[in-house]
């Protein structure tokens, strides 16, 4: 007789269908969206498969067909923080915006209650700034030096104030300030830009140091490439989204 319990064996079910579902979406993700849609209940209803299935009704049929997967998640569990942030992004791409940034500041209190503050160790704080640096030093020297008085902060993650504005709670980078071309024309006197990294949120990103590094490097590179001027389309054919 098998001693996994129910729950456990359900659980492995899960797991199994989402490891199927994303090797078929890489090539086909009707047919990926289309296997999750015929799970039985006990596996369809798993927030986990709801999240992955709102990925996938976007890809393939838009964001009203996200919306319509991930609402009843949203009002059986408000107070899961994946569930708040995936349906804050789906009111965002429908234009709800006062709706997305209740959800979003939602996901800011929530993530915070569980991270237990907004406190990230030294240690870890220090090898955040440490792969910012190396980031920086591997542009070529004419773009290095263009940069060079740009500040790196840290910070846990971003402020109630930038999120009521629309931005990502979960954001792991911010670019501030006048991008390079800009500076040219602007008083001496104007605030430097700066490029804030939001630690928590790297690190419930990339948890494992040496992927930290990588995400905090990427992050990076994509907001120097926000300073000289280039915009998400760019940074997605770079590999820098």
């Amino acid at each position: 007789m098998n001693a996994t319990t129910p729950n456990e064996a359900t659980r492995e079910a899960i797991d199994a269908l989402l490891d199927k579902v994303e090797e078929i979406a890489l090539e086909n993700p009707e047919a990926a969206l289309a296997e999750l849609e015929s799970a039985p209940p006990e596996l369809a209803e798993d927030p986990s498969v709801v999240l992955v299935r709102t990925d996938l009704a976007f890809a393939v049929h838009g964001p009203e067909a996200a919306r319509a997967v991930i609402e009843p998640l949203a009002q059986r569990i408000p107070d899961d923080p994946d569930v708040c942030h995936v349906y804050g992004l789906v009111l965002g791409e429908l234009g709800e915006q006062e709706r997305m940034v209740e959800q979003f500041l939602r996901v800011l209190e929530l993530d915070r209650v569980i991270d237990g503050g907004d406190t990230v160790d030294r240690e870890t704080e220090d090898r955040i700034v440490a792969a910012a640096e190396e980031a920086l030093a591997s542009l070529p020297d004419p773009f290095r030096s263009r940069i060079a008085d740009v500040a790196i902060l840290v910070e846990a993650r971003p402020s109630p104030d930038i999120v009521r504005e629309g931005f990502d709670p979960r954001a792991l980078g911010l670019f501030e300030g006048p991008c390079d071309v800009d500076r040219q024309n602007l008083e001496p006197t104007t605030a430097p830009p700066r490029i804030v990294l939001y630690s928590a949120n790297l690190l419930a990103d990339s948890p494992d140091p040496e992927t930290l590094r990588v995400e905090v490097q990427t992050t990076v590179l994509h907001e120097v490439g926000h300073y000289f001027g280039l915009d998400e389309h760019d940074l997605e054919h770079m590999g820098l989204a």
